[in-house]
Parts: structure tokens; C-alpha cells; sequence
């Protein structure tokens, strides 16, 4: 298997960083309502959209074994300067018997035909139109710590805070009930609570829709961490994020192991592990290159995979010395300077999330992360056989900004690229000579981040935990969901989303680049075209060769239209009719798509079908 096959498997099956001085992490982790530094307060924040007093009630409910409720506690809610209602669970309140804690509200609450739905994640929608469902978003996919609804009673946005990174987030309904409420796992956790617990509520007037609760998120957002700001204010400082905007996104994996369930689901030594086979070499890539630019497209950022050693994902996380099959240093070399000569960005890919017993820096396991009882965490089989979780804190304190040094000095510039990084929660780690809790390696995430910007230019990943969108430039695709949604019902399976909406680009299109969904990637067809327009995306391609050459070309006359836009804030997307939908942005553009198979028309703006016009610019 190549490495982008490897790659469409990867993050469906991953679970999940020290705490730096100086970095002032503490505040923003775990979920402040104010800014309070002189730098945040410099900037101009986005404003909270109007919200509705109304009263909210909540209860605690302490969980035992078996989902036993030990006890309930009323909660009183506390009103914020930001017009938000917090309740809290205090860490000193969690005894030794529990296992869950569940914070639930009665605004949460709706019946089967009520108008209205359930929201989460990137823009997941439930309509109430069951009479069972069981939806259980796992804490190591929580990209976004909130749920909101709307019924004829209430419209709100609720953001958890506290232990981050500890809490499932549900959607049930039973007998036409419906109910959402955050599930803090205390018994997982490995240790003693750390931070208290929190939902805060922010209720929005009745006409309110999934505009107003992603501008809201956004407001939040943007207050919480100041770290936090938009392309455009970063572009003064980093000017390759300016071209990064304007690039269609090429991946190009170069060698790597054969990769085959279940024979890779085993612990390799160096001594019975496959052998690296070459997919291309690095010449011939910058000869594709030189093919793409002479076709006119003229600008590209090149991320080059599988350079390391043991090819990809083969010996993680050891990265030296660069593979010999596709060229080489010297040939790696040759590839950064030619891409660059083009006028391209040529930037690496990286893992530091698994690490494998056939890495020479394996050391009888000492670099991975350790359960309560001393045995190891798995997160999948790859090419270098059963992966382990990688302990992030050790890796940063023994050789990881060595190492991200090193990996500069090949000649890579642009956002270097760290797989699955930013996909997965943060790994706890109970090795008692690197003790961590997932707070403090992700931590360590931002600090690598930090140190990216500062020897590469930019910093990417993948799908987004957003405790990193004040250091992330560029994420490969936000989510999977649609593509989750289609593969199940391929299977005949009905699922538990109705349908999308772009809430993650509501909130975040101008401050992260980014591609919205698998099924929005690579040679597109049609329909899943006009998502990626509707969405903002940015293009990306996983390979670079001659079949794909020319719908990389094509891409890149649609994008030349469209590129203006990614800096821009998405300030409402509104459904006009089903498949029809007008997307408005802060320069004053207005996107009209048309998903459906004939012509649409909005007053005087006429859109043929399976199409869509950009206006205003």
C-alpha cells in the first residue's frame, strides 16, 4: 500500500501533549471567558452575536459502574461579562466512586417533529425525525468542544470547558425524546481530576439559525485565546502564508513499506521488517513539476512525503538519515531547490504521533506512551507494524527540536506538514519517568507548532482539534463526515447525520486554510466540486503524475477565480432553496451554488444547473 492509501485509513482509527514556561497555556486549555493580556486586548475581537435572557436550568448526574446514577446536584448557573451562563462541576466534587460526569440542561431537550435540529462538529445536523438514536462523539474526535440546538423553545450554543479533553459529547433519543449533554470519562483519565467542569450557554433569539451559533463559537473563540488571529494579520509577519493561499496543495509520497492487514499488525525488529520500495524519485518529481509550470499553473505547494527513513510511516519516529531509494539527500536537496526555482513551495511531512519497535529510537518502548498499569496504548497497523502511541512530552525533551532542525536544514520552507497531529486528542502517558496528562501534552503540541513557524514558515496537519488554531495555518481536510455519511449508506446503513453545514467556516475560514472533506480532495467529481466551492476549500491533490496532470490544471483555472476568497471571513451561508445556497463573504462577494440538475434563480441572479457564479468582488 502507498502512502496515500495508507493515508485514507489513518485518522478513522486513531485514538489519542509538559507544560512550557512562558507559553501561558493554562488559561486558554482550560476555557477562560476573558482575554487579559495587553497583546489580546490590541486586537479587535469579533463581536458576540445578540443574545436572548433566558432562564437555563442544569443538574450534575455523578455516574458509578454499569451507568448506575450515584447522585444528581442542581446546579446554579453564573452569568459572564460575554452574556454567558456558566454551570460547574468542581474537581473536588468527584469522589472516588465515580466514574462519569454528565451535565444536562433542559434547554438541551426535543421531540420527534419539533421544527428545528441538533448540531455538532464541523456543521453535523440532526433533525428530530427519530424515535431512537444513539450518536456518541468520542473525546479523540471532538474537534470543537460545543453542541447547540434550535426547537421552538430555544436556540443555544453550549462550549465545554475544562479537562478539555476528557469528555464524550451525546445525542440520544429515546421514544422520540430527544437529548445532548457532555460526558466527562473521570474514570479513563488515570488520575485525579485537574480542572473543574464547565458548559456555558449562550442563548440566541428565536430566528436565530447555524449562522448566528458559528458566529457565536467564533466570538468565543477568539476571546478565549489570544494566540488566535486571522490570515491576514499574520500574513505581515509570515509572508508564505500569503502564497500558501494562493497554491493548490500537491502531496507526493516517494517510498515506503508494504503495508497489508493483518500481517502488519505485529511488532517488527529491524531484522524481519519489509523492505522500502520506491514509488518515485525525487528527480522525476521536480520534472512533474517543471511539466505542471510549463502547463500554467503557476503557483503550488509541494509537500513531500515519505522522505524519511523506513519510507512511510515505516520507522516513526526516527527521520534520519533521509531515504536512499527515491534520490537521497542529495536528490531531496535537488528537489526543494528546483520546486523553488519554479517559484513553488516545497515543504516535508513528519510523524511524530506513532512510533514503531523497528524504529531505532524504540529503546524497549521507553518513547511511548504508558497505560495506568504499565502496558502499551495501539492506534492502528502501518506500514512499520503495530503503531504505538508516541509519548509527545519525551519526544520534545530528548530529540524533537533536534530533529525539526535537521529537517530544516534539507531545504524545506512552508508549512511542514505533521500527520494526524492535530486530528487525534493528545495522548496521556503514565510512564512514570514522563508522566503526562493530555492538558500538557497538547502543551507540547503548540510549542511544536511554535517551532515550525519559526524554522519552516508555517505550520499544517490535518482536521483540527482547536485548542491549535492560534498556531495551525493550513489543515488538509477539516473533517471525514461526509465521506463517513456516504460509505455508510453505500452499506445500506441509515446515518445518524441528516445533513452538513459549514459551521467550522463560518467561525474559522479566514484565520486556517483548509480543504472541507475527504470526498473533497484529489480529481473531483462534479457534485463533490461544488462542495468544495461551496465550503471555501482549498484544492489538494495526492499525487503528481501524467493521469492526473490535467485535472490539476483544471483545478487551478477554477481556484484562479475563486483564491481571492481565502482569506476572507465567510459571513453567512443561506440555504435558498434545497440544493441552492448563497454563501456571503466580508469583502462584500456573493457565492450562489447550484447542487441541483436545473437552473436556479435568486431575484435577478440566475445560476445554471450543477454549477455556480461568484459575484461582487
Amino acid at each position: 500500500m502507498n502512502g496515500k492509501q495508507a493515508k485514507e485509513g489513518k485518522t478513522m482509527q486513531r485514538g489519542l501533549l509538559h507544560v512550557m514556561a512562558g507559553l501561558a497555556l493554562g488559561a486558554c486549555l482550560a476555557g477562560c471567558s476573558s482575554v487579559g493580556t495587553a497583546d489580546a486586548e490590541a486586537r479587535q475581537l469579533p463581536p458576540m452575536p445578540a443574545l436572548a435572557a433566558r432562564p437555563v436550568q442544569a443538574e450534575a448526574w455523578f455516574m458509578g459502574p454499569q451507568h448506575t446514577r450515584l447522585r444528581v446536584r442542581k446546579l446554579e448557573g453564573v452569568r459572564r461579562a460575554d452574556g454567558g451562563l456558566a454551570f460547574t462541576v468542581a474537581k473536588e466534587e468527584i469522589t472516588p466512586d465515580v466514574v462519569d460526569v454528565e451535565i444536562h440542561a433542559d434547554v438541551a431537550q426535543a421531540r420527534k417533529g419539533d421544527a428545528g435540529y441538533a448540531l455538532a462538529q464541523r456543521g453535523l445536523v440532526f433533525d428530530f425525525a427519530r424515535d431512537e438514536l444513539t450518536w456518541i462523539q468520542h473525546r479523540g474526535w471532538l474537534y470543537m468542544p460545543y453542541y447547540a440546538m434550535k426547537t421552538p423553545q430555544h436556540v443555544f450554543l453550549a462550549v465545554m470547558e475544562g479537562m478539555r479533553f476528557e469528555h464524550d459529547l451525546l445525542l440520544l433519543a429515546r421514544k422520540g425524546r430527544y437529548e445532548m449533554f457532555p460526558r466527562w470519562r473521570i474514570s479513563e483519565i488515570g488520575a485525579a481530576p485537574y480542572e473543574d467542569m464547565t458548559v456555558v450557554f449562550y442563548q440566541l433569539p428565536p430566528e436565530a439559525d447555524y449562522n448566528a451559533m458559528a458566529k457565536a463559537y467564533r466570538s468565543y473563540r477568539f476571546a478565549q485565546d489570544p494566540s488566535i488571529r486571522t490570515l491576514k494579520e499574520r500574513i505581515h509577519t509570515r509572508p508564505q502564508l500569503a502564497q500558501l493561499a494562493r497554491s493548490v496543495a500537491i502531496r507526493q509520497s516517494h517510498a515506503g513499506k508494504p503495508w497489508k492487514l493483518p500481517d502488519s499488525n505485529r511488532d517488527f525488529t529491524a531484522a524481519d521488517e519489509p523492505p522500502v520500495q520506491t514509488y518515485v524519485t525525487y528527480d522525476q518529481t521536480l520534472e512533474r513539476l517543471k511539466k505542471l509550470k510549463a502547463a500554467g499553473v503557476d503557483d503550488v505547494a509541494l509537500c513531500v512525503a515519505v522522505w524519511q527513513n523506513g519510507g512511510y510511516d515505516g520507522r516513526c519516529p526516527t527521520s534520519f538519515p533521509v531515504e536512499e531509494g527515491p534520490g537521497g539527500e542529495a536528490g531531496l536537496r535537488r528537489l526543494c531547490e528546483g520546486g523553488r526555482a519554479l517559484g513553488y513551495l516545497v515543504d516535508g511531512h513528519s510523524n511524530y504521533t506513532d512510533c514503531f519497535t523497528c524504529s531505532p529510537d524504540w529503546r524497549g518502548g521507553e518513547i511511548a506512551c504508558k497505560k495506568p498499569d504499565g502496558s502499551l496504548y495501539t492506534n492502528g497497523a502501518w506500514s512499520g507494524g503495530k503503531a504505538h502511541n508516541l509519548c509527545l512530552k519525551h519526544a520534545w525533551e530528548t530529540f524533537l527540536p533536534g530533529d525539526l532542525e535537521r529537517i530544516a536544514q534539507l531545504g524545506f520552507r512552508g508549512c511542514h506538514y505533521i500527520d494526524v497531529f492535530t486530528a487525534v486528542q493528545p495522548y496521556r502517558c503514565s510512564d512514570p519517568r514522563h508522566p503526562a496528562t493530555a492538558k500538557e501534552q497538547a502543551a507540547v503540541q503548540l510549542a511544536v507548532a511554535k517551532r515550525c513557524h519559526a524554522l519552516f514558515g508555517g505550520f499544517s496537519s490535518e482536521c483540527c482539534m482547536d485548542h491549535l488554531l492560534g498556531q495551525i495555518d493550513y489543515i488538509n481536510y477539516v473533517c471525514a463526515p461526509m465521506r463517513g455519511k456516504r460509505q455508510a449508506e453505500a452499506k445500506g446503513r441509515k446515518s445518524a447525520v441528516d445533513r452538513f453545514v459549514p459551521f467550522f467556516e463560518l467561525a474559522f475560514h479566514d484565520v486556517v486554510l483548509s480543504n472541507p472533506d475527504k470526498i473533497t480532495q484529489e480529481v473531483l467529481s462534479p457534485e463533490d466540486n461544488l462542495t468544495l466551492v461551496e465550503y471555501g476549500g482549498r484544492p489538494i491533490f495526492y499525487s503528481l503524475n501524467e493521469r492526473n496532470m490535467p485535472g490539476i490544471v483544471k483545478a487551478w483555472e477554477q481556484f484562479k477565480t475563486l483564491r481571492p476568497l481565502q482569506l476572507e471571513e465567510m459571513t453567512e451561508h443561506r440555504i435558498l432553496s434545497d440544493g441552492f445556497v448563497r454563501v456571503a463573504y466580508a469583502n462584500g462577494a456573493r457565492l450562489y451554488v447550484n447542487h441541483t440538475d436545473k437552473p436556479c434563480a435568486d431575484g435577478a441572479v440566475e445560476v445554471a444547473a450543477k454549477s455556480f457564479r461568484l459575484l461582487g468582488m
